[in-house]
């Protein structure tokens, strides 16, 4: 008995270190695992105080009255004056500074604010396009003022595309802002009008012509929408002749094509499948055989005509400079945008 009872002693105290062993190795993996998670929950915060000092608060002064946005409001609109100005990148523009260190706007209060809260809404929207941007001033009689700080801070649509609409004589190519060149060729080349969904794909276009050497200026150049580029010309008249025998009586379509154009943005466009393309400006009718040859208004005129006529003349015209088919002295032009 005794013996029995010195056994279980003898193997109580052979396990016990090794139980506490374990318990004590336990409470380390769980230490440690408790500090892992604190770590993590640390590191977390620091990425989110990391992520919240890339869109930083900026102090502003504006006519007097201290206003405070974020980095992202101010750079809401890409490339704008306003976007660059704030821009972490900005190493050009020096910006005025008060007593306080926040930066100094000479505008109403009241517009600035307003102007703030229209970037606020256009940072959380879907990008658009800077010309596709319309700001609004608080009040009616406020536009003009209103305005003015726009194009200060590079707000409007002129900015980011000049010209938008409307027919042009001498167009200076320095004046363009927003095109992308998507064709050229010479008058020599007959026109190919699957440009229009290939290359020149956008949604608005401007279509210019001039001389080859003169590189800095076009002679006319037009914009429009890709929904209203190819408004189709009526269909020829014909008639039977009714001179001939019943037997042979022949159908007799005329040589040429009657135009009306509707005016979209000052601008008349027109389309002769696989024949014509041009426009003219304002609302007109005329007939083109295969091309526009009227006198009037001839300077705002363009045509090119397709592979398919160059055997009947052409007739392919840049403002009143006519029958340039054939021609290398005359260059085409697309631009677009999307």
């Amino acid at each position: 008995m005794m013996l029995y009872i010195l056994l279980i002693i003898g193997l109580v105290i052979y396990e016990y270190p090794i139980f506490a062993y374990r318990v004590i190795l336990k409470n380390i993996t769980h230490g440690e695992d408790n500090f892992a998670i604190k770590k993590s929950i640390n590191n977390d915060r620091h990425m989110k105080k990391y992520e919240s000092l890339s869109d930083d608060i900026i102090e502003l002064n504006i006519g007097g009255q201290k206003m405070s946005t974020l980095r992202s409001t101010l750079t809401a609109v890409p490339n704008s004056k306003l976007s660059l100005m704030f821009s972490k990148d900005n190493s050009k523009t020096i910006l005025p500074i008060d007593k306080q260190g926040a930066v100094f706007f000479d505008y109403n209060p009241i517009y600035f604010n307003y102007l703030l809260d229209q970037l606020r809404t256009i940072k959380r929207m879907s990008k658009a396009s800077g010309y596709q941007l319309q700001f609004s001033p608080p009040f009616i009689n406020s536009h003009m003022n209103f305005t003015h700080m726009l194009v200060d801070l590079g707000l409007t649509p002129d900015y980011f595309l000049s010209p938008m609409e409307g027919t042009h004589i001498n167009l200076t190519v320095s004046s363009l802002a927003g095109w992308q060149e998507c064709y050229r060729s010479t008058y020599a080349v007959p026109f190919d009008l699957s440009v229009l969904t290939k290359a020149c794909n956008g949604s608005r276009l401007l279509v210019a012509c001039r001389p080859v050497n003169h590189k800095k200026m076009f002679t006319l150049a037009a914009i429009g929408e890709r929904e209203d580029i190819l408004h189709p010309c009526l269909p020829k008249q014909c008639k039977i002749n009714t001179k001939s025998k019943k037997k042979n009586m022949k159908l007799i379509c005329s040589s040429r094509y009657q135009c009306i154009t509707q005016a979209k943005r000052g601008v008349g466009w027109y389309h002769v499948n696989n024949q014509t393309w041009g426009f003219v400006r304002g609302s007109l009718s005329f007939v083109v055989n295969p091309c526009d040859a009227s006198n009037l208004d001839s300077d705002y005129r363009l045509c090119w005509s397709s592979q398919l006529e160059r055997k009947q003349g052409g007739g392919d015209r840049c403002g009143s400079a006519k029958n340039l088919q054939n021609s290398n002295k005359w260059e085409r032009l697309i631009y677009y945008i999307n």
